[in-house]
Order: C-alpha cells, then sequence, then structure tokens
C-alpha cells in the first residue's frame, strides 16, 4: 500500500495499518500471541514494507488460502478509512 499523493501518515498509522493487513493475510490475526512474527519497515514517507516469518510461534503453518483476496479489500478499506488515494482503479 502506497500513500502517494494523499497526506503523510504518522508511524502510529502505518503501524495500525501494518497490523490489519498482517491479519488479513492470515499472518498475524489480531490478538493472536501465537501468530507468525514480522516487522513494518518505513524508510520513505509513502510506503513500508512487511517481512513475515511463516512459521506461527506453536509450530503450525499460517492458513494463506486467499490472502491476495482479502488483502486486497483492507487496502480498499482502509483507504477509505484513512481518506487515502486509492492504489487500485476499480471497473
Amino acid at each position: 500500500m502506497t500513500a502517494r499523493h494523499a497526506r503523510v501518515l504518522t508511524d502510529d498509522e502505518w503501524a495500525w495499518i501494518a497490523a490489519h493487513l498482517m491479519h488479513a493475510a492470515g499472518i498475524a490475526p489480531i490478538d493472536d500471541l501465537e501468530a507468525c512474527r514480522w516487522i513494518a519497515l518505513r524508510h520513505a514517507r509513502d510506503h513500508i514494507h512487511l517481512v513475515a516469518t511463516l512459521a506461527r510461534q506453536d509450530g503450525r503453518r499460517p492458513n494463506l488460502n486467499g490472502n491476495w483476496n482479502r488483502m486486497r479489500s483492507t487496502c480498499d478499506w482502509i483507504e477509505a478509512r484513512l481518506g487515502l488515494s486509492r492504489t487500485r482503479v476499480h471497473d
């Protein structure tokens, strides 16, 4: 997700976005202490990079089936909620 042509987001806003995307991906559901570990790296004003392990703390694998669609929907929701420029053109 990028915030090009939008306001500059705070570190707290980027952290909130990252957590919701990791939740949507099935990698780290919010409030799941046994979820995969991940980090978000912000090195520019308009985007972050997300890196995650694909092994949960309890040894199971995360369920990634359909994660692209869930993440895309989450990006749409985040952009609308935060008043950001859309990163996808809708048909």
